[in-house]
């Protein structure tokens, strides 16, 4: 490893948390800043797949993420309604690959936590507005006025982010012109921790996604903005901790290497919600970059990562155009899935491993 004083991560969702983690364990000097002024205390990302646990264990994060989390062992699909396929994935065969649900913000204080171990605290209320790297250094503008040098600069700061349009990096793709919504609300009496329901090709293209977050919390998903009215059976809500809608945009940066700049999650990829890989993507690329930056094999981290994008990208949204089509061929092809899953545990096998597989 080449010597590093300093690394800067800009941005403190999960994937620069990771980052950040991940530099202070393997002893190098970082800071990290966020242009919000506080933490999140809402939740984006729930899903957490076994494979995100393992990387961020082997860099110190504490095993409270297993500990705390719901284990999502058991999936429910629906087709308008009606019972589809039901997996009870509680086996050993299927321990090594069923998802975990964690709301984002408890998910973010645990990876702080690790961070405060290691003594760094992230500087909230400060932004990156101006990025100059050249071949052997990265020279930064903050927002409160200092200008500093850094060896490495990790790029976590999301969709609309500032480092990857100051290096005119291109971010091409498309969005979608539906907005969808979300909910997270906790019910009367307790849910099922362990279910996870989608109901998929309800009339007018919709589905929809019930995936717990807690005992008696829930995470709702639908492809229309209120998120809730699309549920075919109302809910019995104690409290409504978010509802609104959003919207999807499809898009991959050009390169996620620029010199002495690296870009990791949302900041080089984005994609709909559907299976849950945008938070697990983006701690792999965290992880994969600091790595690179050990390992001196940055001249590889921007193809290799963006193939692993593409491809995840891909992937999610043959899924989201299958689910949410109402056409009679697709509508058959989902039932003939769905009995090969039932009837064949190896194509069951397949189907549950490749749901949290990246």
């Amino acid at each position: 490893m080449s010597h590093i004083d300093r690394v800067l991560v800009v941005g403190a969702g999960p994937t620069g948390l990771a980052a950040a983690c991940a530099l202070s364990f393997y002893g190098i000097k970082c800071r990290i800043v966020e242009r919000r002024s506080k933490p999140s205390e809402l939740s984006r990302a729930v899903g957490i797949f076994p494979c995100t646990i393992r990387r961020l264990l082997k860099v110190g994060v504490s095993d409270n993420l297993v500990s705390e989390a719901m284990r999502l062992c058991k999936v429910q699909y629906l087709q308008a309604g009606r019972p589809l396929l039901f997996l009870d994935n509680r086996g050993d065969a299927y321990k090594e690959y069923v998802g975990f649900g964690l709301p984002q913000n408890r998910t973010e204080e645990i990876l702080k936590d690790a961070l405060l171990t290691q003594g760094v605290v992230v500087e909230y209320g400060i932004a990156a507005t101006e990025v100059d790297s050249s071949e052997h250094r990265v020279e930064v503008t903050l927002s409160d006025g200092s200008v500093e040098c850094f060896d490495w600069l990790i790029a976590a700061d999301g969709v609309h982010s500032t480092i990857r349009e100051k290096l005119s990096i291109p971010f091409s793709g498309t969005d979608l012109p539906e907005p969808w919504g979300v909910a997270d609300v906790d019910i009367e009496g307790e849910c099922d921790p362990d279910l996870v329901s989608v109901d998929i090709q309800r009339p007018g293209n919709q589905f929809t996604i019930t995936l717990p977050m807690g005992k008696q919390r829930l995470r709702v998903v639908a492809t229309q903005p209120d998120a809730l009215g699309a549920l075919d059976v109302p809910l019995k809500i104690k409290n409504i901790h978010r509802s609104g809608s959003f919207q999807i945009s499809i898009r991959q940066a050009k390169s996620y290497r620029s010199q002495r700049v690296l870009l990791v999650g949302d900041a080089a990829h984005c994609h709909s919600p559907v299976g849950g890989k945008g938070m697990n993507l983006g701690i792999a690329d965290a992880i994969a970059a600091v790595d690179a930056i050990i390992n001196g094999t940055v001249d590889s981290y921007s193809d290799e990562r963006r193939k692993i994008g593409a491809a995840t990208i891909r992937k999610t949204e043959i899924v989201r155009r299958i689910i949410s089509s109402n056409s009679l061929l697709n509508k058959i092809l989902v039932r003939m899935l769905a009995k090969l899953a039932v009837s064949f545990p190896v194509v069951r096998q397949a189907y549950t491993q490749n749901l949290t597989k990246l």
